[in-house]
């Protein structure tokens, strides 16, 4: 296993938007599930299968789970995309590169953090308005397009690391 240098590098601007428009969405997430909380009937939908529709309900403070753990993957994600060192890299890490790969790790961890949080707001939006009678699921296009979304990030930030090394 090589160590990667441990440099500091500081964020490119999109990177540093990012991230405040990721606290700006966890703070809102919890103020409009707390809101919503009282407006809840005593049973709520907590599971969902793989066509987006309602397989489970549970008790309505359970509408407090999706904001937690996507607390916890929010904090993961913040504390981990300020160690860029910590990655491991298709590409080796050079004196040349090193600044350029961390920048693009950083904003890759940024995106995939927005990526996260979207999708557990709109769970927790959906869930509501399902509690409330004002929809049925998650829509059958929810997983696949969740997926399709996930695997372009991945596969567009494999592309920039890549050319960012050829430049």
């Amino acid at each position: 296993m090589t160590k990667n240098p441990r440099i500091k590098v500081k964020p490119t601007q999109f990177t540093k938007t990012l991230e405040i428009v990721n606290y700006f969405l966890i703070t809102v997430f919890w103020i409009i599930t707390s809101l919503a909380y009282k407006h809840l009937p005593e049973e709520i939908p907590t599971h969902y299968n793989g066509l987006g529709e309602v397989d489970a309900y549970g008790d309505k403070i359970t509408i407090f789970m999706l904001p937690f753990i996507a607390t916890i993957l929010f904090v993961t994600l913040t504390i981990t995309a300020n160690k860029p060192h910590w990655f491991n890299y298709s590409e080796t890490i050079t004196v040349e590169n090193v600044e350029t790969q961390y920048k693009n790790a950083m904003r890759f961890m940024q995106s995939l953090n927005l990526f996260v949080l979207l999708i557990f707001i709109f769970i927790d939006y959906k869930t509501i308005h399902i509690a409330l009678n004002k929809s049925e699921s998650l829509g059958i296009w929810f997983l696949p397009l969740s997926g399709i979304v996930g695997v372009l990030i991945i596969v567009y930030n494999v592309i920039q690391s890549k050319k960012e090394n050829i430049c």
